[in-house]
């Protein structure tokens, strides 16, 4: 979707989707990517603010765009996806916590995403008005030191770390986004690190990592034709691989956006997702 096209008051896109729950089951789980303010972070190979908007997103515009997704959804779990971080006050307005916390109470896990810079207190001030279990995704995407200054996530490992702890002792559970591969590093190198950061991931109490293969999007300083290449073939294994470093301690899960497979080996990759018990 073009940015003049978007509107504050819908939800640029909503996906219903099965999740695996760690348990061996699938859950019927709504995502909805809102339509709000641009992330200020501006990490090198994010695209995702080509689906933001310009100013400040308005009060009770989110609370319309979630009441518009949910019309017609029977999930039992909720994803809020907002292309940036849930408790940065220019992206979901404080004013409408409230309100948001009333639909969250309707599923039994809500999943937002956030940056480690925003919002301690505000993340204490709306787990006061929830019921659910809540989870915050946090994008660690690599321990490696030099990629992850590189990718200008402006966090460090020790910072995530720091901030895994914080959540969990409020009894938030923590979702992880890991990328496989950055420009100029080959396939080896990229698998290398990724079971590393998953390892980190789950030593820092993750419940559930996403590994998503690094696509050209818009960023990259340029370089985007530096990223290693995954074969279908290749994914798969380094899925296998991550599953067993992760010996039943975590789910893990491949995102397959973007990534050009036919439609029977997305179809295979995505039963892997699914099927996969932590």
């Amino acid at each position: 979707m073009n940015r003049e096209q978007l509107s504050a008051y819908e939800p640029y896109l909503v996906v219903h989707e099965a999740e695996p729950d760690g348990r061996g089951n699938q859950v019927e789980t709504t995502t909805v990517f809102l339509t709000a303010s641009t992330c200020p972070v501006g990490c090198n190979m994010c695209d995702l603010h080509l689906n933001t908007l310009t100013g400040t997103t308005p009060p009770g515009a989110i609370t319309q765009q979630i009441d518009k997704a949910l019309k017609d959804s029977k999930a039992a779990w909720l994803k809020l996806y907002n292309s940036g971080n849930f408790f940065d006050p220019r992206s979901i307005p404080p004013v409408d916590y409230p309100a948001i916390s009333q639909r969250c109470n309707q599923f039994e896990r809500v999943i937002v995403e956030n940056h480690p810079r925003f919002g301690k207190h505000r993340l204490r001030s709306f787990l006061d008005l929830i019921t659910c279990r809540f989870e915050i995704a946090v994008g660690l995407e690599t321990v490696q030191p030099r990629w992850l200054n590189r990718l200008e996530k402006q966090m460090s490992r020790d910072d995530f770390s720091r901030y895994a702890g914080e959540i969990t002792e409020h009894g938030v559970d923590l979702r992880v986004f890991l990328i496989l591969g950055v420009p100029g590093i080959d396939v080896v190198e990229s698998v290398r690190w990724t079971r590393l950061s998953l390892r980190h991931a789950i030593s820092c109490g993750a419940r559930h990592i996403s590994v998503i293969p690094a696509r050209s999007g818009h960023g990259w300083s340029g370089r985007a034709e530096e990223l290693p290449e995954f074969s279908t073939v290749l994914l798969a294994d380094t899925h296998e691989k991550l599953l067993r470093d992760a010996d039943g301690r975590a789910v893990v899960t491949l995102d397959l956006w973007d990534v050009p497979v036919s439609d029977a080996e997305y179809s295979r990759l995505q039963q892997s997702n699914l099927t996969q018990h932590a």
